[in-house]
């Protein structure tokens, strides 16, 4: 009896998991999260950027810039858990890009373009997992040969800023 319990918990924990993608993509035949300041978006991505500059680029000062669909919200969430982070304002700015997000349940990719020095970039994409006890982790990174020819330009929105304070 206990051993069917556990499978129906398990069963249901697992139907359950999480499905995101940014920049969002039209999925008819997946659950996706329609808000990206929903656990685990949040986690997901101040693992990566904090792992990114740690282990690929090392820019003292954390700039950052998020993928499309994010909103100011989230924006505040990673800034409030990097210590000494902020979003990216200008196109000038040397800062971690988060390009793509994708979370599958306990599995995560991040896609980053981070700066390596003299105004060039580099891509990585960091494979993120967890379990049931364990926190989010990096599993592996792949750094990328294909050179970066055109920086992303800031995805934050001051307008969405204004509509997201005002609306509370």
């Amino acid at each position: 009896m206990r051993h069917v319990l556990l499978i129906v918990l398990i069963a249901s924990l697992a139907s359950c998991s999480p499905i995101a993608t940014y920049p969002p993509i039209e999925v008819d035949s997946a659950v996706t999260f329609s808000n990206s300041t929903y656990e685990p978006i949040p986690t997901v991505l101040v693992t990566s950027i904090e792992h990114a500059r740690d282990h690929l680029g090392g820019v003292g000062a954390v700039v950052y810039n998020l993928p499309e669909g994010m909103t100011s919200e989230t924006y505040g969430i990673v800034t409030s858990r990097i210590e000494n982070s902020r979003h990216m304002q200008n196109a000038e700015e040397l800062a971690y890009h988060i390009t793509q997000l994708r979370v599958r349940g306990l599995r995560a990719e991040a896609d980053v373009v981070y700066p390596v020095g003299g105004g060039k970039y580099k891509t990585a994409t960091v494979y993120l997992t967890k379990s049931m006890v364990d926190p989010w982790t990096v599993e592996r990174t792949r750094v990328w040969a294909i050179p970066v020819s055109i920086v992303p330009a800031p995805n934050y929105s001051e307008t969405e800023q204004a509509v997201s304070v005002d609306s509370r």
